[in-house]
């Protein structure tokens, strides 16, 4: 593997994120509800593989590409200081996985 880093690294709502662009792996936490995100946790947390990373120019959505075929995808959006999805409203938004195939049944259901 690439002894160098290109690392970024950003939170969301739920989640501290860290890229490791230049071997194409990821780490993600769990944000401590108590406490910050610290150095240990991303010590002790598990690279995973990615393909690709989107990062939106128009808002602070992204999503992280699992796979080749990118039929496995992680959509979530960055924490801003004014984020409305922590503060404005009464969803409970997570980061979650979701297959192609489950969504193009949701989105079949959404179309009945």
């Amino acid at each position: 593997m690439n002894p160098n880093y290109d690392l970024l690294y950003f939170e969301s709502c739920h989640t501290s994120w860290c890229f490791d662009k230049a071997n194409l792996r990821f780490k993600r936490i769990p944000r401590p509800q108590l406490r910050p995100t610290s150095s240990t946790d991303f010590a002790t947390a598990p690279w995973e593989r990615y393909f690709d990373l989107n990062l939106s120019d128009e808002s602070d959505e992204f999503t992280v590409v699992l796979n080749e075929s990118e039929s496995k995808l992680l959509r979530s959006w960055r924490h801003s200081e004014n984020c409305s999805h922590c503060f404005g409203g009464g969803h409970s938004y997570e980061t979650e996985e979701i297959s192609l195939t489950q969504l193009n049944d949701l989105l079949k259901q959404q179309n009945q």
